[in-house]
């Protein structure tokens, strides 16, 4: 018999990321996956845009790009400008932390004005 897994990325939040439930997401060759405000529940963070990001495999390996979006893309703390390869064990982050001020409405939660900050999971690539 022979078994294959598909490839999938798991993204699970760190402790300094804005809470959300970890997420897992199946990939077919070159479809593009959006990560935007609707794939981080509960909450979601402020900094992020719809969509933010998009992800998708190609070649056997799992790209990101940003959506030329204010808060920026980072993969291990570097700001992304361009298809960029996923590695288990890299770090996510969309969005960038936002200082509270008076524009903020007062039922954002502190959470809220975190990033989301994931730890990238691969299988079957």
């Amino acid at each position: 018999m022979n078994f294959s897994v598909a490839p999938c990325l798991t993204l699970s939040p760190t402790p300094d990321s804005c809470p959300f439930e970890a997420i897992r997401l199946s990939f077919k060759d070159n479809v593009r996956i959006p990560l935007g405000p609707g794939e981080f529940t509960p909450g979601g963070s402020i900094s992020i845009s719809s969509p933010h990001a998009e992800i998708w495999l190609q070649n056997k390996q799992i790209l990101i790009r940003d959506q030329n979006t204010t808060h920026g893309t980072y993969v291990n703390g570097i700001r992304i400008v361009q298809q960029t390869l996923l590695r288990n064990g890299d770090i996510l982050t969309l969005g960038a932390p936002i200082m509270r001020s008076s524009s903020i409405p007062n039922n954002v939660t502190n959470a809220q004005l975190k990033p989301i900050k994931a730890m990238v999971a691969i299988v079957g690539v």
